[in-house]
């Protein structure tokens, strides 16, 4: 972890501190911060004791009992917001269990969100391969990782940077508690992942700003992508946008038009629509009625998006969006 990550002043929350030798030897830096740190347990033991004592002789705040998933639940921290949450190598415990430790990182974010200042930050540490983003080496399947991308997609934020975590900048942390034991994590390659809150109604703004119309229009969704003008956004940007690919049908008139689709789309939903393509029809011999099925691909690098918000957007607003606007009826 760079030093210079931190800004003097700033107020820094440490969860799952373990033994308090990460929260030592941030202190020792003399980097003119204010650090809480803090441990899930309510007992420590002989070596996490010393250290907690060491800190409290200097002033650091410690706080036992806290847990990371429902921050809110300590009396002494529900008040208070923080320019930085670090989170070193959270675990559940216990050997092979990728659904529990996903919802630990799901449950952090979603508690976290209301424990930071309007510009801070979420640094969580992950050992290699955990996170599932193409910056672990070698890189897990998405399936055999923890995802964290769409965990922390959960509490609204954004993975807006990776960086190794340096180890020799911190060579007295002893990071403990690998599957609750004393056994210290593998940090060779671990990574440092950086998260950033997208706040209020940014969430729900689906809609880009600059509209387009497409009267007459001729072509494939990639052609729109390359005719809108670039937003100015002061948003956090995605480093690794999720994808998250659905099918719609819809029945369709004479009078349908593709290019006046694509219009209602775009100017709607266009801001997480990444790809839109026609994939079957079917017309009915006894009566004028035809069906449309088209994939549409979400992604977008400012909206966080999980798979269920996804599934959401696609059935119930981006559905309605194609019956309020045109005249054709979405099968469900």
């Amino acid at each position: 972890m760079r030093l210079a990550v931190f800004n003097e002043e700033d107020e820094v929350l440490l969860l799952g501190e373990g033994n308090f030798s990460f929260a030592l030897d941030l202190f020792k830096k003399n980097l003119n911060i204010i650090i809480t740190a803090s441990g899930y347990e309510t007992e420590v033991n002989n070596v996490a004791k010393k250290n907690v004592e060491i800190l409290e002789e200097k002033g650091v705040r410690v706080l036992l009992g806290v847990d990371a998933t429902n921050l809110k639940s300590h009396p002494e921290l529900r008040s208070q917001l923080f320019d930085k949450i670090i989170f070193n190598f959270p675990h559940v415990g216990g050997k092979m269990r990728i659904e529990k430790n996903r919802n630990l990182l799901k449950n952090f974010f979603i508690s976290a969100r209301d424990f930071l200042k309007l510009n801070g930050q979420i640094i969580m540490t992950l050992c290699n391969g955990q996170g599932g983003t193409p910056a672990d080496n070698p890189r897990r399947s998405w399936n055999d990782s923890w995802k964290v991308v769409e965990m922390a997609a959960h509490g609204n934020f954004l993975l807006t940077e990776i960086e190794p975590f340096q180890v020799s900048v911190f060579e007295n942390y002893l990071s403990t508690g690998y599957r609750s034991l004393e056994k210290q994590f593998n940090t060779e390659g671990s990574l440092l992942h950086f998260f950033k809150l997208v706040r209020g109604p940014e969430i729900v703004k689906i809609a880009p700003k600059v509209k387009l119309d497409l009267r007459n229009f001729e072509g494939i969704w990639k052609d729109i992508k390359r005719m809108k003008e670039k937003e100015h956004i002061s948003d956090p940007i995605s480093l690794y946008p999720l994808s998250f690919l659905f099918d719609i049908t819809f029945s369709i008139r004479e009078d349908f038009s593709v290019s006046k689709f694509f219009e209602v789309l775009h100017n709607f939903a266009g801001r997480i629509i990444d790809d839109v393509e026609f994939i079957g029809s079917y017309k009915f011999f006894d009566c004028d009625k035809e069906t449309r099925t088209c994939r549409i691909l979400y992604r977008s690098n400012y909206i966080p998006l999980y798979r269920k918000r996804t599934i959401d957007i696609h059935e119930n607003i981006v559905a309605k969006i194609i019956e309020d606007n045109l005249n054709v009826t979405v099968t469900r």
